[in-house]
């Protein structure tokens, strides 16, 4: 039963940071003399939050095991200096990433189930899931962006962006980084048959947000360690299902 938790689990993962690592937007404008321009390697990111929507057309991998996205997702970030929250209200999920120390901790929300399964840094680790805490923040990673060619920066109504396009291991890449919210405008990504576009909808300052993450005091978290002795449970057992684990390939 563990092994299938962890199969179930490194699923689970890889579809939630699908969407986590690849992102885009379109934002509010605001005056050029009330815009800077973030260097995306910085530790002092800005407070934001931000609406997205992520397109798909095909699969991405021939024989997935999961249950696929549905091909229009819409979905909201929140981002200050120690917590990052990412929800999806057409499926109920939501992820939470914390910062403890130089560590990290994650959660996978349930809200319809009012659950939740936290992992500590060691689990994660387990599970070879590391991902840095700037790339979490971005919404992408800066290594790929160092792989991709990379436009001079332009001002559009007051607003600077950079576009970065190139292929890296057979996939087409087309992004836009909008440099005042330090996030993506745009990610397009294309391999074969599968296409992807990640676009941002709006981005607010954090304190100015016109949503807030739902609320999950009173939730019922699972530690990832304990998920061994829940084999019964109904919970677990419908979050596998969905997963694609019942079904024989």
């Amino acid at each position: 039963m563990f092994n299938t938790i962890f199969k179930f689990l490194s699923k689970l993962f890889a579809l939630g940071l699908l969407i986590v690592l690849t992102a885009c937007s379109h934002v509010p404008a605001k005056h050029a003399a009330d815009t800077r321009t973030i260097d995306l390697s910085s530790a002092s990111l800005p407070a934001i939050a931000a609406e997205f929507v992520t397109t798909r057309t095909g699969e991405e991998h021939e024989h997935e095991e999961h249950e696929p996205l549905p091909a229009e997702v819409s979905w909201r970030f929140w981002r200050d200096s120690q917590q990052i929250t990412i929800e999806r209200p057409q499926l109920g999920l939501g992820e939470l990433w914390q910062r403890d120390g130089q560590e990290l901790i994650h959660r996978k929300l349930y809200h319809q189930d009012r659950r939740a399964i936290e992992f500590q840094a060691g689990d994660l680790r387990m599970l070879d899931i590391t991902p840095s805490w700037q790339k979490l923040a971005l919404l992408l990673d800066s290594q790929l962006l160092d792989k991709l060619t990379a436009d001079e920066i332009e001002w559009t109504d007051g607003i600077p962006t950079r576009e970065y396009q190139g292929k890296v291991a057979d996939t087409e890449w087309h992004v836009v980084m909008r440099l005042d919210v330090a996030l993506p405008m745009l990610i397009e990504r294309r391999h074969g048959e599968f296409s992807e576009r990640t676009e941002l909808l709006q981005a607010y300052p954090l304190n100015a947000a016109p949503w807030q993450p739902t609320p999950v005091n009173g939730y019922d978290v699972i530690d990832f360690a304990d998920l061994g002795d829940k084999e019964s449970d109904p919970f677990v057992i419908k979050v596998q299902a969905q997963m694609g684990h019942e079904h024989h390939h």
